[in-house]
């Protein structure tokens, strides 16, 4: 494994020392809204929905799901290559609190990975709830299965417009990159929580908007009932050539507070 000079993109803040992983992401990132009722079975004690304003009565619950490339060690200003690539699907929560610590956070309750060592390193350290599953496309339609043959969920996408450049695409991207720029919540098969920085740099990407309707056919998420779940408009992209950078995850202390805590923002309805 040969050490080369970190890239463009891992360099371009001062914050970036914190990361320790980064990989090109292909896929699809889906925010549907669904009833709050719905969204505070998934949650485990401690993590509360924030207190969203704009659409009381609902929630975002975001997918992420698409193939990952180019997976990279950062350390000590240097990028190590792995050469690995797989399939992800992610489940994630934004605009949570936890605790006493009013500040919003994104809670990331299952993955799934087609490679086993994500899926160990995912649980050990970061608490993602990460189980082996491969994403397959067939045409517009993503299936996600299990090594025994179990179908999970499928997604249908629709193309909204032609790709074309982040610069462009601001506006799509806005959502994206408030919720995955909160700090992320993960939770251990032992209870407890840790912490972790998602980045997503979108400069070398191309990105398109899309819809979505997603089937979850077995229940993927504690709670979580089999049901059928549109994208909210404007809230669903489907990229190419993302960088996704990840730090190394905090300990934090067991929560002392009631789901009760929550904390007010406004949130468009969908």
């Amino acid at each position: 494994m040969n050490a080369t000079p970190t890239s463009r993109s891992a360099l371009a803040h001062v914050e970036n020392r914190a990361f320790v992983g980064e990989m090109r992401f292909a896929g699809c990132i889906v925010a549907t809204h669904v009833s709050r009722h719905a969204i505070e079975a998934l949650l485990p004690p401690g993590i509360a929905l924030a207190d969203t304003t704009a659409a009381p009565d609902s929630h975002p619950l975001v997918f992420i799901f698409g193939q990952q490339s180019e997976g990279t060690i950062l350390f000590g200003g240097m990028s190590y290559p792995l050469g690995v690539r797989y399939t992800e699907f992610g489940v994630a929560i934004p605009y949570v609190t936890f605790g006493a610590d009013r500040d919003l956070h994104t809670y990331v309750p299952r993955m799934y990975s087609s490679y086993f060592p994500p899926v160990r390193d995912g649980n050990m350290h970061y608490g993602f709830g990460k189980a082996q599953a491969v994403i397959d496309w067939h045409g517009p339609i993503a299936t996600l299965v299990t090594p025994d043959g179990v179908l999970l969920c499928h997604a249908t996408i629709a193309a909204l417009a032609a790709w074309h450049r982040d610069a462009s695409a601001a506006h799509e991207l806005a959502w994206v990159q408030a919720a995955f720029a909160l700090p992320v919540l993960g939770r251990k098969a032992n209870g407890r929580y840790v912490r972790s920085r998602f980045r997503f740099d979108f400069r070398d990407a191309v990105v398109r908007p899309v819809r979505c309707a997603m089937a979850i056919e077995v229940p993927l998420v504690d709670g979580m009932a089999a049901q059928r779940c549109y994208s909210a408009p404007g809230e669903a992209v489907e990229v190419r050539g993302m960088l996704w950078q990840l730090s190394w995850p905090e300990p934090l202390p067991p929560s002392t507070s009631s789901s009760s805590a929550t904390r007010s923002l406004g949130l468009r309805a969908g």
